[in-house]
C-alpha cells in the first residue's frame, strides 16, 4: 500500500488499515515526526517497556537482533513496537534486502514496525534501491511518502492554529512569518506560538512578526560564513544540513553568502582607501545594516583579496549550476562550501 496523500493516510489510521511494517520519508520533518507518534501510539511503560518498545539505529543494525525484535510475540501486551530510524537505502545490500523481505513475509498483526529514513536519503526518482525499498514495503506493507506543505496550506495552518489559540493573523503578518521561517513546520508553529502569548486574544500584525520573529534564514546562513572563516568544516557542513532540513531555498543560501563576501570585498577596498566604516557604509548604501560592513572589515584582515574573489566566483558559479535542473542542489551546494575552505587557490583563480 503506498500512501502519498495525508487524506489517504489520515483514513487508514481512523479505520485501522495501515498496514505493518510501515517505510516513512518525505521532506517534511515534522510531519514525520507528527505521524510516527500516531502509528506507533503511547509508547508503553513500566518494566516490560524494553520487550515492548524497541528502537535499532540503521547504522547499528544487526539482522539476526532485528530478527528477534520483528518476530518475538510482545510481553503481556496486545502489541509490540519497532521503529528503525535513520534508513539509509544505499547503504542496504543485496543480502539485506532478502533478510527483510523474508522478515516481512512472516510479521505478525501484533507488531507495528515502523523504519524511518535518515532525512534526505531516499532519492525515489533516480536511486535504484531507494525504488527497491519502497517496492518491497508496498508489497508487504505502506510507503507513507511526506511532502512539503505548499504556501497555500501553510497560510491556513497557521491560520486555524492562531484560532485555536484566540488570537489572529493579519495577511501581511502571515506573509512575513513564512517569509522569516521558511516552510518547515516545527519552527513556524513554534513562532506562532510565541506571537499568540504575545498578544493572547487578539491580532497579530506584520509589525508584531517583525519584532518578534528572528530571520532564521539570514542567521543560519551568518552562522554558516562565520564557521568557513573560521576554517570549522563539521559545523559548516551541519549547517548547511540544517538549511536545507528548514527548506530554505537553495538561490537563498548562495545569494545570502555571495553577500557576505562581498560584504569582505567592500571592507576590505575600503580599509585599502582609508574609508571609515560610516562613510563606507553611506556610499554602499548599507543604511541599517552597518553593522555587517563593522563585521566584514573585521573578518577580512586575515584574507587575502585573492581568495575572496575566488570566494566570489566559486558561488556565482554554484548560482548558475543551482539554474541547472540537471544538477544536484544539495550536491552543489556542498561542493561550493567545501570550496570555500580553499584559502589559497591556485593560479588563475580569484580574479576580481
Amino acid at each position: 500500500m503506498n500512501l502519498s496523500d495525508e487524506k489517504s493516510l489520515q483514513l487508514a489510521l481512523k479505520e485501522g488499515k495501515l498496514c505493518s511494517p510501515v517505510f516513512i520519508y518525505g521532506n517534511e520533518e515534522y510531519l514525520k515526526k507528527a505521524y510516527l507518534d500516531k502509528i506507533l501510539g503511547k509508547r508503553p511503560q513500566g518494566g516490560l517497556s524494553a520487550f515492548n518498545d524497541i528502537r535499532m539505529d540503521f547504522a547499528l543494525l544487526e539482522p539476526q537482533k532485528l530478527a528477534d525484535a520483528l518476530l518475538s510475540p510482545p510481553m503481556m501486551a496486545d502489541y509490540k513496537t519497532v521503529l528503525v530510524f535513520d534508513v539509509v537505502p544505499k547503504e542496504i545490500s543485496a543480502e539485506l534486502f532478502k533478510e527483510l523481505e523474508g522478515l516481512f513475509k512472516q510479521l505478525y498483526d501484533d507488531c507495528r514496525a515502523v523504519f524511518l529514513e535518515k532525512s534526505g536519503a531516499v532519492d525515489d526518482k533516480r536511486d535504484e534501491k531507494s525504488k527497491k525499498l519502497i517496492k518491497l514495503f508496498d508489497k508487504y506493507g505502506t510507503v507513507i511518502q511526506l511532502r512539503e506543505r505548499t504556501e497555500t496550506d501553510l497560510l491556513k495552518l497557521l491560520r486555524q492554529r492562531a484560532e485555536k489559540a484566540g488570537c489572529t493573523l493579519t495577511p501581511s503578518a502571515q506573509k512575513l512569518l513564512l517569509a522569516r521561517c521558511g516552510r518547515e513546520m516545527a519552527a513556524l508553529y513554534s513562532e506562532l506560538d510565541k506571537l499568540c502569548a504575545y498578544r493572547p486574544g487578539g491580532e497579530i500584525s506584520e509589525a508584531d512578526v517583525g519584532t518578534l520573529v528572528v530571520r532564521q534564514a539570514e542567521d543560519h546562513i551568518f552562522q554558516l560564513s562565520r564557521a568557513v572563516l573560521r576554517g570549522n568544516y563539521e559545523q559548516a557542513m551541519q549547517i548547511l544540513q540544517d538549511l536545507l532540513v528548514l527548506r530554505i531555498p537553495q538561490e537563498t543560501i548562495v545569494g545570502t553568502l555571495a553577500q557576505c563576501y562581498i560584504d569582505l570585498y567592500r571592507a576590505r577596498a575600503a580599509s585599502a582607501a582609508g574609508i571609515g566604516v560610516a562613510r563606507a557604509a553611506e556610499d554602499f548604501g548599507y543604511g541599517r545594516r552597518t553593522f555587517a560592513l563593522e563585521n566584514a572589515l573585521r573578518d577580512q584582515r586575515g584574507l587575502s583579496e585573492q581568495y575572496i574573489c575566488y570566494a566570489l566566483d566559486i558561488l556565482s558559479d554554484a548560482d548558475l549550476r543551482l539554474k541547472s535542473t540537471s544538477n544536484d542542489a544539495q550536491t552543489v551546494l556542498q561542493s561550493a562550501v567545501t570550496a570555500l575552505f580553499i584559502r589559497e587557490p591556485g593560479k588563475g583563480r580569484g580574479a576580481c
